[in-house]
């Protein structure tokens, strides 16, 4: 068996897809929305049996390998490395041409993050970074061992000579944007900061992010700068701390979302254990979908400007539009959420557990920046927040915050409908995706029902199956179903793997459906089913029948003319029974 096999051998489906969609238990199989196309009834389907899954909206299906190669973005060795890791499975080593660039570009992340934390902890050279963490933002040793912080000192090449000598090639360096390449040669992008390493959710090191400490700080570089954009760090897509924050934000089911490393940090000091860090004040729709795995809900603890942030406040809706409970947390006299925590621990918790509403938070603090004794003042105001309500796709949720809005204002609520109704409804939210349910016959309908119970009772499929099953597929399936040995229950696993792989999709869809097994189900399916057959061949009879009589060919029309006979006479027997 190789190692493919072998780690899918070892891997509960179900497990693995339950961390990024919530299954429930639907008969045989474990049911949940979509995480491919936005759905409000629940359509993919897992199976623990034959360990694949398949949504019935979009088409999407696939075995465990499938679904992380198209959800998370992984190629197929980083899904097989990912597996095999929470198998306890030992790979098989690779030549090094077969590592993939996102492989290499990963582990040379690894590999810098780990250095600049040796520096920081270990060497003299990471002193002034220990300084300015511990001395001046109050981090602890313990937070600062957690998150793997660092220090990268002034020496322009020193990372690169490091990791060139652990055999890590330059261009992957520049690649993973580590370094940069000038007239004299490779310098490193990250100097004289405190360094933060970026982890996806998977815990891999996929960039990095350094604070320039004060006393270098001459004004010419950015206080803050991150890796570039790479083949595996996006910043659209980035959460600092999820990787370690996850199960707590799983078991709440709430997530606290602050701007920046240190606003996590502090809070992370403070308690708050369920947050994670985005960059800037905008959720992404990708951040809201990640998100969205493992929360219900977000509180957002972010400097009040970020209410007239166009933005920041498309973020808001993506999230409120995508059914998560959005709320914002009122900093009071503090400007961020580190100085808050780390100033008064308690008084930060209580704000995030107060948290306003995200509308009406937003809306409470565009009325506060307008005097609204005045028509300019109320004009000023209504331009404000009429873009932010008219971003609300729910219009009973729409028009309950028109009303708020009209009665701040102090004008009538048809003047505040009337000016949403201007914009229109704001699209904020990514399109859904149009199913793909392929529209089928109730004939076909009715052969997969019987085909579905007979995977549970083999011995219902007797020897005339040409008799109610039209559809080749369906037909094939069956023949297969019959040369299984006995009457029990198959064995779903063996019997996928045995089918040859023209069925095998066909028998999938099968296995996803669940129906009832009673004998007098099975006899009505088998009685509608030999009904709507005999219809079929009837039409096509008449069909050619009357082909026949325009041609004058009188031999081959008697004999379809009797077959004709028989086969309504059969058709009624069936239905007076």
């Amino acid at each position: 068996m190789d190692d493919a096999a072998l780690v899918k051998e070892r891997i509960d489906i179900v497990a693995i897809i339950g961390e990024y969609v919530r299954l429930v238990r639907a008969g045989r199989n474990f049911k949940g929305l979509c995480p491919f196309h936005e759905e409000r009834t629940p359509s993919f389907m897992v199976s623990p049996e034959l360990q694949i899954f398949k949504c019935f909206g979009c088409g999407e299906s696939g075995d465990v390998y499938t679904f992380l190669q198209k959800h998370e973005g992984m190629d197929f060795y980083e899904a097989l490395k990912y597996l095999a890791e929470r198998a306890g499975i030992k790979l098989k080593p690779r030549r090094t041409a077969d590592v993939t660039i996102n492989s290499q570009i990963i582990e040379a992340n690894r590999l810098a993050a780990k250095f600049y934390h040796y520096i920081l902890t270990k060497h003299a050279l990471g002193r002034p970074g220990l300084d300015y963490l511990i001395k001046k933002r109050g981090i602890n040793a313990g937070t600062i061992e957690k998150f793997e912080l660092g220090f990268a000192p002034s020496n322009k090449s020193i990372l690169f000579n490091t990791l060139t000598k652990k055999n890590v090639k330059g261009e992957i360096l520049e690649k993973a944007g580590l370094v940069f390449k000038t007239d004299r040669g490779c310098v490193d992008r990250f100097r004289e900061r405190v360094i933060f390493p970026i982890h996806n959710h998977r815990g891999e090191t996929i960039a990095l992010a350094g604070r320039i400490l004060p006393e270098y700080d001459n004004g010419r570089s950015g206080k803050y700068i991150n890796s570039p954009e790479t083949p595996v760090y996006h910043k659209s897509t980035s959460l600092y701390g999820l990787n370690i924050t996850k199960e707590e934000i799983r078991k709440t089911r709430k997530a606290v979302v602050v701007e920046g490393e240190f606003d996590f940090l502090s809070s992370w000091q403070a308690g708050v254990k369920n947050i994670v860090a985005i960059k800037g004040t905008a959720l992404t729709i990708e951040h809201v979908r990640i998100l969205a795995r493992f929360a219900d809900s977000l509180i957002m603890a972010l400097d009040s400007d970020f209410a007239g942030d166009t933005a920041a406040i498309r973020g808001l809706g993506f999230a409120q539009n995508s059914g998560l409970e959005v709320r914002v947390a009122d900093l009071g006299k503090f400007k961020d959420p580190d100085e808050f925590a780390r100033a008064d621990p308690d008084g930060y918790k209580l704000s995030l557990k107060n948290s306003l509403d995200a509308w009406d938070f937003v809306i409470s603090v565009a009325v506060k920046r307008f005097d609204l004794t005045t028509g300019a003042g109320k004009a000023k105001a209504s331009r404000q927040i009429v873009p932010i309500i008219s971003t609300i796709e729910d219009g009973i949720v729409r028009a309950h915050y028109a009303q708020k809005t009209a009665i701040k204002l102090g004008v009538p609520l048809d003047s505040v409908l009337s000016e949403v109704e201007k914009r229109g409804v704001t699209k904020i939210a990514v399109q859904k995706v149009e199913e793909k349910r392929p529209i089928k016959t109730r004939r076909e309908l009715l052969e997969e029902r019987l085909l579905a119970i007979s995977i549970n009772k083999p011995d219902i499929l007797d020897d005339n199956i040409e008799d109610y099953l039209l559809t080749p597929l369906n037909l094939k399936i069956a023949r297969e179903i019959k040369k299984y040995p006995g009457s029990e229950k198959i064995n779903l696993s063996e019997f996928g793997k045995s089918l040859p792989p023209e069925l095998k999709d066909g028998f999938a869809t099968l296995v996803m459906q669940d129906f009832s097994d009673s004998s007098r189900e099975v006899e009505m399916v088998k009685k509608e089913l030999k009904e709507l057959v005999l219809k079929e061949k009837l039409t096509e009879l008449s069909r050619k029948i009357a082909l026949l009589e325009e041609k004058g060919d009188k031999k081959e029309l008697t004999k379809l003319q009797k077959e004709f006979i028989l086969l309504s006479r059969n058709l009624s027997e069936i239905t007076k029974n």
